[in-house]
């Protein structure tokens, strides 16, 4: 059954799926410029807190179980080697309950303490109820406290890798943190007395706390299993800003909570929550993503009025993302979204312009005008500004580069949704996942070339009676990362955390909880494996590939029992694209045989029509079902002219397709539709062809005799006079 494509002429005008295509078309290339724009603004090298998440909690009930160690402690400074600090927590607190997370792990990064001790240990402030969450790292919390203290008052540690290296290992940028703090401050201040301002006065309080706070530190072994926290001092409902800063050793009972130094050292780890760090390598180039939140919290009463408070933890997140390999990212984008321009340009010049008014002022005449001398007609036009640039090899290849690079920037958003991110960071960050379909095209084409090489003809016989469209790809691709999102398929996020000790997980210190933090290896490099960074992308790839192909199958299955729908008859509603251009008037006798007259016989295949008569072929209704099933199955059996030409098989490749439309059938000639031409790189101009922006020489231009002879005397002229005056200069 061929497609019926009257009901253009009467139900809407000729142009409006054109003009439907210029506004499908301008949408894509405003999100490409969206994706450009969120890579640079909203994950770009600068600090930006472009993303907020909210975690609630309810705090428990005065009578709730508090947190029971598996170790019992009978002194302060008991030597005891346990998986992390937060018991030691229990040597400045009564008691600690947590507030467990809802993945049903009986995981908690919250506890609440109970007449907890805060200050330094000769003279501490007791507090009834804090609020404590393991979220800053142990490395954030000696640089901030060794930034607090005079040169000549630093302990140690100030001057080991773990603090000198601090701003190299994340990134940050070579300047103090102090910035902040002098621009809130009123007035401009004397350079000289920067100093003066934020750090702490020797025998002070302060001072002791931070030393009190170093010493614990570097006491501690592993390092890397110290857990630091910030938290507040609960006075009622209301909103909160971090007020007690605090570090638990893993290797002996001891905790330090410190008060009065917190408002200083806040301005250097205000910013510093979770804090974590992931370096891509490849060749010698690099990928650095740092990522780091803000804190602040809140307390109200529970909406459903049962008495409960609640905890809303609100943390602003920003994802920087630096290196040569984020460049290239960068450079790679800009020169697709370029690409892609000058094709709606190329497109829209040489194939639509001289189509457009012809078009609208047919509307207005009665007669029925004729089709373009290619034997197209406008509804054959549709779509074709929507086809990409993804059949060419160069494009993919860069597209491929473009969208690995990209997973790096996408591992942080799943981890987001599951942290459940708010605003417009979620949308961003989904539009730019749903670019990924793309590789599952790339992935369908190239197995399906594979078989086209083994069988062209059954390959053309399987297309013409199924397809699948971009934006079923699309469709399928999300779906597939949905479902694997939804069931932790792509939960890298915390396997990369736990492999390279940046996320700190104790199940052995708390007999009825695991305890979660924000940690640091001292001598372990944060570079990331290709292989567990892309294994999660690599499986869900093949996983939509093959819900794709299931999917086309079942399509064949459905319509396999039907005339192939792939062939589109003759229009009675075409125009011609330019009154300029006259039809050729060329004879039968001068075109060679088996060709016809556009194009030197490239564009076009006769159909044979022994059985059929000119009128069956051309007429008003629908095409018989002899020429459907019978004529289309032998002229299916050879390539086309023009799949001769290039040596690529461009109907039998066409699974990828955005309609059922493959072929057409005018005037008893075999072409290939103009969506066909421009998927492999053709732009047809009139009775000519030309190779399409972003692909490399598809279409090798014809040279005759006489031509390359004028070619030849043109380029042997500047050589002739040479010689001629080289001649003169001897007779001389």
């Amino acid at each position: 059954m061929a497609l019926n494509r009257s009901y253009y002429c009467r139900n809407a005008p000729r142009w409006m799926p054109l003009l439907l295509d210029i506004i499908l078309v301008v949408l894509s290339l405003l999100l490409d410029v969206r994706d450009l724009w969120f890579k640079l603004r909203w994950v770009g090298p600068h600090n930006t807190f472009s993303f907020s998440t909210v975690d609630m909690k309810i705090l428990p009930a005065s009578n709730a179980a508090p947190l029971q160690p598996t170790t019992s402690f009978s002194y302060a400074n008991q030597k005891l080697q346990r998986d992390s600090g937060w018991s030691s927590f229990l040597e400045r607190c009564e008691s600690l309950t947590p507030l467990l997370e809802e993945d049903k792990t009986r995981s908690f990064r919250h506890a609440v303490g109970k007449n907890c001790l805060i200050g330094e240990s000769t003279n501490p402030i007791r507090a009834t109820d804090i609020v404590l969450t393991s979220s800053i790292s142990v490395d954030s919390v000696a640089w901030a406290a060794c930034e607090l203290l005079y040169k000549h008052r630093k302990p140690p540690i100030c001057h080991s890798p773990i603090v000198t290296q601090f701003q190299e290992r994340y990134n940050f940028q070579d300047k103090l943190a102090t910035d902040s703090l002098i621009s809130e401050s009123a007035g401009e201040l004397p350079k000289g007395t920067i100093r003066e301002i934020y750090a702490a006065a020797p025998g002070r309080d302060t001072e002791t706390e931070l030393i009190e706070l170093l010493e614990l530190i570097s006491q501690s072994s592993p390092i890397s299993a110290t857990v630091c926290v910030e938290g507040f001092i609960v006075k009622g409902s209301g909103a909160y800003s971090t007020s007690i800063y605090g570090c638990g050793s893993p290797s002996f009972y001891r905790s330090v909570l410190i008060g009065s130094a917190a408002p200083m050292i806040s301005h250097f780890l205000r910013d510093k929550a979770w804090l974590t760090s992931d370096n891509l390598e490849f060749m010698g180039m690099t990928f650095l993503i740092r990522e780091n939140h803000r804190s602040m919290f809140t307390m109200h009463d529970s909406t459903k009025g049962n008495g409960k408070r609640v905890l809303e933890h609100r943390s602003l997140l920003n994802v920087s993302a630096s290196g040569s390999l984020y460049i290239i990212m960068v450079l790679v984008d800009l020169g697709l979204l370029g690409f892609s321009i000058c094709s709606v340009v190329e497109i829209s010049r040489y194939m639509l312009w001289a189509l457009w008014k012809p078009l609208v002022a047919s509307e207005y005449q009665t007669s029925s005008a004729r089709t373009t001398k290619l034997g197209y007609g406008v509804e054959d036009y549709t779509r074709v500004l929507q086809i990409g640039l993804l059949w060419s090899t160069p494009i993919a290849l860069l597209t491929c580069i473009s969208r690995l690079l990209t997973w790096m920037l996408v591992i942080p958003s799943v981890h987001l949704w599951s942290d459940g991110i708010i605003g417009g960071g979620g949308t961003h960050a989904l539009l730019t996942m749903i670019r990924f379909y793309d590789l599952v095209i790339l992935c369908v084409n190239i197995i399906w070339n594979i078989f086209v090489a083994f069988d062209e003809k059954g390959a053309l016989a399987f297309v013409r009676h199924t397809y699948v469209s971009p934006l079923e790809v699309m469709a399928i691709s999300a779906t597939v990362a949905v479902i694997s999102v939804h069931l932790g398929g792509l939960q890298i996020y915390g396997l990369m955390r736990d492999q390279d000790r940046q996320r700190l997980s104790d199940r052995s210190s708390f007999g009825n909880a695991t305890a979660i933090a924000n940690a640091f290896v001292v001598h372990q490099n944060t570079t990331v494996a290709p292989f567990d960074v892309y294994y999660p992308l690599l499986v869900t790839i093949a996983i939509g590939a093959l819900a794709v192909g299931v999917f086309t199958v079942l399509r064949f299955h459905l319509a396999s029992s039907m005339p192939p729908r792939s062939l589109v008859r003759g229009s009675a509603c075409a125009v011609q694209p330019s009154t300029a251009e006259s039809s050729l008037s060329a004879t039968s006798s001068s075109i060679p045989k088996g060709l016809t007259r556009s194009s030197a016989g490239i564009l076009k295949q006769p159909v044979s029509s022994s059985s059929l008569t000119r009128e069956e072929l051309t007429g008003s209704g629908s095409l018989p079902t002899s020429v459907e099933a019978t004529h289309l199955d032998e002229i299916s059996e050879d390539r086309l002219p023009v799949e001769n030409m290039i040596d690529n098989p461009i109907r039998a490749c066409s699974l990828v397709r955005r309609s059922w439309a493959l072929e057409k059938l005018s005037d008893g000639q075999l072409l290939l539709l103009p969506a066909s031409y421009l998927k492999y790189g053709i732009v047809l101009l009139g009775k000519s062809m030309k190779t399409r922006c972003g692909f490399m020489d598809t279409v090798q231009p014809l040279v005759h005799s006489h031509e390359h002879e004028k070619l030849n005397e043109l380029e042997n002229e500047p050589h002739q006079i040479i010689a001629r005056n080289a001649s003169k200069l001897n007779l001389r």
